[in-house]
């Protein structure tokens, strides 16, 4: 196979604080080989309702380039349509990131379960939160 799973991941951000530790973090995971960043975009609506858009592949060339942990061929994953679809639900003083994240980490497994003729019968995601509310209720610190 030649990608592992991809997450679509939109988190919503209720007042804005980009001071670009998250730019660092994604730049950090995907130079470990765990991620490859397929395409990112952000929204931002500002009170007055009117929203901005960022899109990748729509920054200057030397801005992509401080972006260089996102796959360059693969820009473009989001268009006008999930920009539309996205900026509808924000609300005014607000923001989103949409990221569309492989991950690289699970390309050897991916193989393997291929290969032995595997199929997969379901995927689930568990937030962050809801996990360490979880471990918390069981009065676990793992």
């Amino acid at each position: 196979m030649g990608h592992g799973p991809v997450d679509v991941v939109v988190v919503a951000i209720g007042a804005p604080k980009f001071d670009g530790t998250i730019l660092t973090e994604l730049e950090r995971v995907a130079a470990t080989g765990t991620i490859r960043v397929l395409d990112a975009m952000v929204l931002v609506k500002d009170a007055d309702g009117a929203v901005v858009g960022l899109d990748i592949e729509d920054l200057p060339a030397d801005d992509q380039a401080r972006l260089g942990f996102a796959v360059a061929d693969s820009h473009g994953l989001f268009d006008a349509s999930d920009f539309e679809t996205l900026a509808e639900g924000l609300v005014p003083g607000s923001a989103l990131i949409a990221l569309a994240i492989e991950h690289v980490w699970a390309l050897g497994l991916t193989d393997a379960l291929y290969n032995a003729g595997a199929e997969i019968a379901m995927s689930y995601r568990v937030p962050a939160t809801i996990v360490d509310e979880q471990f918390a209720a069981l009065g676990s610190d793992q």
